[in-house]
């Protein structure tokens, strides 16, 4: 019996422990060297510029001699009189932005916002199904569901930073957008498109995961239970991530005082093997809450 409980106990907390990892592990601004915080461009500001020696400058003249005039081509003037054009400064009314300018605002408060922001997660059990409810297994995760409740309510995780690959972060991941005034500050609606992903995902990387960070490498989480036999590689498993929203509020500055980032991973699992117990099939649904400023 405590063997078939520690498995149970397993299949719900594995997915519990890479979630929290990866949020605590990974800055989006590190994996877009484009982007640049508040803090990163005034250190910029800071770097002493280059003393050229009089044969550097001897040689800079000799080589201005020799320099091109200037290209007039006239598709030029026109590429850039084209990017003039496009780059209109938003409405006054958030209500009519576009889908574009709406990702646009949010990934610039993100960026502004991630040095500095607070960020707590929490988990909700909704569902885990082993073998379609039928055998021995299901008598006892009835037993111990309570447990697993407990255990991932208390899996609170805080800590620094906006959730999601917020950088590549592009119109085309979005279902829905939606941006109004409330007040001094303007409120961002997004749904995103749904995503699925397999045993070696990327906590960042999706529709889902350029907003808010996902389970990522389901492989790395089993290998952090060396006491269990799980031959993982020889199962099924998927996640599939439902629900998927963003909704924050923005002030005045560009800084993301509130937010609430959400979805349900739905996880299935076909023929993985624990420690010599088949599971043919199991199917769990946890709920992932993401809040800054307590939530919005």
């Amino acid at each position: 019996m405590k063997k078939i409980v520690a498995i149970l106990l397993v299949l719900s907390m594995m997915f519990a422990f890479v979630a929290c990892k990866n949020d605590e592990n990974i800055d989006p601004t590190e994996t877009n060297p484009e982007v640049q915080t508040d803090d990163q461009a005034a250190n910029s500001d800071d770097v002493e510029p280059e003393v050229s020696t009089d044969e550097d400058a001897s040689n800079e003249e000799s080589t201005t001699g020799d320099a091109e005039e200037p290209s007039t081509d006239k598709n030029t003037e026109k590429e850039e009189e084209t990017e003039t054009v496009t780059s209109k400064p938003l409405s006054d009314d958030p209500a009519e932005w576009s889908k574009d300018e709406i990702v646009a605002f949010y990934k610039q408060a993100a960026v502004k916002s991630h040095p500095t922001a607070k960020s707590s997660q929490t988990m909700v059990l909704n569902k885990l199904v082993v073998n379609d409810g039928d055998g021995a297994l299901n008598f006892f995760l009835n037993m111990i569901k309570p447990v697993i409740d407990t255990a991932l309510k208390n899996n609170t995780t805080s800590y620094n930073g906006l959730t999601g690959g917020f950088t590549k972060l592009v119109p085309s991941d979005v279902k829905s957008a939606k941006a109004y005034k409330q007040g001094k500050y303007t409120v961002i609606e997004l749904t995103m498109v749904e995503q699925t992903d397999g045993l070696y995902g990327d906590a960042q990387e999706g529709t889902v995961g350029h907003a808010i960070n996902v389970l990522g490498n389901v492989a790395d989480a089993v290998e952090q239970f060396p006491d269990f036999d799980i031959k993982y590689k020889e199962a099924d498993i998927k996640v599939h991530y439902t629900e998927p929203t963003v909704k924050v509020r923005i002030n005045d500055k560009g800084i993301i005082e509130k937010g609430t980032w959400r979805y349900v991973s739905d996880i299935y699992i076909r023929h993985l093997e624990v420690s010599g117990i088949m599971i043919n099939k199991a199917d769990a649904e946890i709920e992932y809450v993401i809040v800054v400023g307590g939530g919005f």
